[in-house]
């Protein structure tokens, strides 16, 4: 489907256009930004993304900071957000040894006096969340060319023109077609109506039901009758 598609479509939703009818290139462009605008919004929602992007970079040796983002060190569309890192130990090339380093946050960061400190294997990272580039600062500093994973956000591609051929993962063509229809009401002074409200609150809640992670619930394993970090609540123990 190409995004004039998708924008007539939503226009029809609010009777901005009739059944047949096309846009004006005025209300195309307007529509086109909108759009855009609101893919990006989903881009700083974790649950309208539909997976994590893992991409694998080497560390130079007695370097602590790199930036993330087009033209940064690490060359790459500029994240939402950073999800995890990794450190992947290459000592034997054929059986490469991944392990997640902490993540540190500013009061953590502020908390090292000497951050300096030099080692094969560092043991976190702090990220600045710096726009246009993020800096990432590996601590200790390393002193072998390890590559280092990033699990980043995975954002939705905005279109670049009306003619741009959407490409989806099942089920966000409903949610775009909607919710778009929805943030275009304001814009040309359309009433939004209920059913139309309701499908694009749905087909989003679908989206999000379906890239939730399941959460493993624990409890103090003092309070369980056989010691463990399990309960069930069906049996009382």
């Amino acid at each position: 489907m190409k995004t004039i598609d998708l924008i007539s479509s939503s226009l029809r939703l609010i009777g901005v256009l009739a059944s047949g009818e096309t846009p004006s290139s005025a209300e195309a462009a307007d529509s086109l930004v909108i759009f855009n605008q609101m893919v990006e919004a989903w881009g700083i929602e974790h649950l309208a993304l539909f997976t994590l992007n893992r991409d694998t970079f080497t560390l130079v040796p007695g370097t602590q900071n790199y930036t993330v983002g087009t033209g940064g060190t690490f060359n790459m569309t500029r994240p939402a957000r950073i999800e995890y890192i990794s450190m992947v130990i290459l000592n034997n090339p054929a059986q490469p040894l991944e392990l997640p380093i902490q993540m540190f946050t500013d009061t953590e960061w502020q908390a090292i006096p000497v951050k300096s400190i030099t080692t094969t294997i560092p043991q976190g990272v702090y990220d600045d969340g710096g726009f246009p580039l993020r800096t990432l600062s590996y601590f200790p500093v390393p002193t072998v060319a390890n590559q280092t994973i990033l699990g980043t956000w995975a954002a939705l591609t905005q279109a670049a023109t009306l003619a741009t051929d959407l490409v989806f993962p099942p089920g966000y063509f409903k949610a775009a077609r909607y919710n778009l229809a929805v943030d275009l009401a304001p814009e040309f002074g359309a009433s939004i109506r209920p059913e139309v409200l309701a499908q694009a609150l749905a087909s989003k809640g679908a989206l999000k039901s379906l890239n939730s992670e399941d959460v493993i619930s624990r409890v103090d394993p003092a309070i369980t009758a056989t010691g463990g970090s399990r309960f069930n609540w069906l049996i009382g123990r």
